[in-house]
């Protein structure tokens, strides 16, 4: 009977929570993590993929997410030789993986960095490290934002450069992220890789060291067409020039 009160005043407690955003009325770490997997199990309950995204959204997040900033704002005024105050947190985890789930980059970004500073580890369910999971996330995302003529930035480019500057992924990785970073100087409103249309011969050529950099990182690459259709482009574009310089020199 003691144990079915207990539970149940934590289930009241994380509720209040969740209504109010204010992690004081949170209950104990140990009741938290028991509630934490009842939401897992309930979470593998639902059969479609949108539900899943909704429930993350609508009522796992506001219940966790407070908890998971008081727990941060704890970190950050403990000091720096408390090595206790630092401690694996798996709902910090899951909170993280849930926003990039629901598509909040700007928050998921900002917390999965501090995982990665605070070696947190990776949430049970997911086999990549913080590193790994961020970059295939952010490109997922960023492709069909291109694709269909929608801005990618400022997430991708805030990720491209830990990829290309600090993490150590798998260079196959660093390759698309090289190429599509490349590929982006060359899309149309429309979101069309079309080099034809680009008049600026710096963009091209940016544009091809991108390319450059993806095809020396991985061999499979498969930047050589695109790369040779802006060769054909920046030539086409400085014969043009030529001419125009040509045509207004004094008779």
């Amino acid at each position: 009977m003691l144990a079915w009160r207990e539970r149940r005043q934590s289930q009241e407690k994380l509720q209040k929570v969740s209504q109010t955003g204010d992690a004081q009325y949170a209950p104990s770490l140990h009741l938290q993590l028991i509630e934490l997997e009842d939401d897992l199990k309930r979470l593998k309950g639902f059969a479609r993929r949108a539900d899943k995204v909704a429930h993350k959204r609508d009522v796992l997040l506001p219940k966790w997410l407070p908890i998971v900033t008081e727990y941060l704002a704890t970190l950050q005024s403990a000091k720096e030789n408390d090595k206790n105050a630092i401690s694996d947190n798996p709902i910090f985890a899951y909170c993280v993986v849930w926003l990039f789930d629901i598509d909040d980059l700007g928050q998921g970004i900002e917390l999965g960095l501090k995982a990665i500073e605070l070696n947190q580890p990776m949430a049970r369910s997911i086999r990549r490290t913080w590193a790994g999971f961020i970059s295939d996330a952010v490109y997922d995302w960023a492709t069909v934002q291109a694709e269909n003529g929608h801005s990618i930035e400022p997430y991708f480019s805030q990720v491209f450069k830990y990829v290309a500057n600090g993490w150590k992924l798998p260079e196959v990785v660093a390759a698309k992220y090289y190429k599509f970073a490349g590929l982006a100087l060359l899309r149309t409103t429309n979101g069309d890789v079309k080099p034809t249309q680009v008049g600026d011969i710096n963009r091209l050529q940016q544009a091809d060291a991108l390319l450059e950099k993806a095809a020396s990182l991985h061999k499979h690459a498969q930047v050589k067409t695109v790369r040779n259709k802006i060769e054909m482009r920046i030539r086409a574009l400085e014969a043009y020039g030529s001419q125009e310089s040509g045509s207004q020199e004094p008779s």
